[in-house]
């Protein structure tokens, strides 16, 4: 069984596995949250400096996919991925946010074939921007998230729930007859 991830689902594995297993064993739906809806309307709505916009990009080799918001190419042949959020970018990036920024570069780099020369993440409201390292410890966060969330989904296996205040505002909450 070949299984495909986005580069969200990444970062929402990192955030809780069970996650994965709603989406791709259950394949449970959910209404968007407010914090979905708003991304959705910044993204529409902004206008940046690139070259290219709203890139969808798959390999198959990898199993992963995802839309890259925006890139920047530099007089030398490497890109700028810029990444749009509406959060607040003073505070520290987490590693699951950085681990669905390195899966977006990995794709760039096996799909287009083009060198990161670096990864800006940008507020559009707030007019922030914030220049993000991508390690390899990032990257390999996203082969074995990759390697676990193919575990889960051809398993069926149900993950243990992350606990906390992460519970209150997620959208699969009412899956979780545990928490």
């Amino acid at each position: 069984m070949s299984v495909v991830f986005s580069c969200e689902d990444i970062r929402q594995f990192y955030y809780c596995p069970r996650i994965i297993y709603f989406r791709y064993v259950l394949r449970a739906r959910v209404q968007q949250t407010f914090k979905m809806v708003r991304g959705s309307e910044v993204h529409r709505k902004v206008s940046i400096d690139a070259d290219r916009r709203n890139i969808y990009l798959i390999s198959e080799s990898l199993g992963l996919c995802g839309i890259v918001d925006a890139i920047r190419v530099n007089d030398d042949g490497s890109v700028d991925v810029i990444e749009i959020k509406t959060g607040d970018l003073r505070r520290r990036m987490s590693d699951s946010h950085k681990a669905q920024l390195a899966a977006q570069a990995m794709l760039i780099e096996e799909v287009l074939g083009l060198r990161i020369r670096r990864i800006v993440v940008y507020n559009p409201e707030t007019k922030q921007s914030l220049e993000i390292n991508i390690s390899s410890y990032h990257r390999d966060m996203v082969v074995r998230a990759l390697d676990e969330m193919r575990r889960i989904v051809v398993e069926e296996l149900i993950p243990s729930a992350t606990r906390g205040s992460r519970c209150v505002d997620c959208e699969y909450r009412v899956y979780c007859d545990d928490v």
